[in-house]
């Protein structure tokens, strides 16, 4: 079963069209923004922020969803709800899950 980076990169090829080179540069930037994510999504659930927590959640979502992996873009969206309501605990098992998900990105 491919990873979840080998799943980007196949999305990116064959439903974006992009050529090898684009391809990698796409999935470069794109393991940058995702990290920078989660990172913010790690600061604002310390900061007790549920707003913060809400907004890095639905950017993480969208930022899946355009490689290709609505079902790392659904779990990023279960954190949406438990953030508006402050349970925080929900939350950072989500970024957890991301971020064991996403770990190929950072290889």
């Amino acid at each position: 079963m491919p990873d979840n980076l080998q799943r980007a990169r196949a999305f990116l090829l064959e439903t974006h069209q992009l050529g090898p080179a684009e391809t990698e540069e796409a999935l470069c930037v794109a393991a940058s923004v995702l990290r920078m994510g989660l990172t913010r999504l790690d600061a604002a659930i310390r900061a007790g922020d549920g707003e913060q927590c809400a907004e890095q959640a639905h950017a993480l979502k969208g930022n899946l969803l355009n490689l290709g992996l609505p079902d790392l873009a659904a779990l990023a969206a279960k954190a949406m709800e438990p953030a508006r309501t402050e349970d925080f605990e929900a939350v950072r098992e989500t970024g957890t899950s991301l971020t064991t998900a996403l770990g190929p990105f950072w290889k």
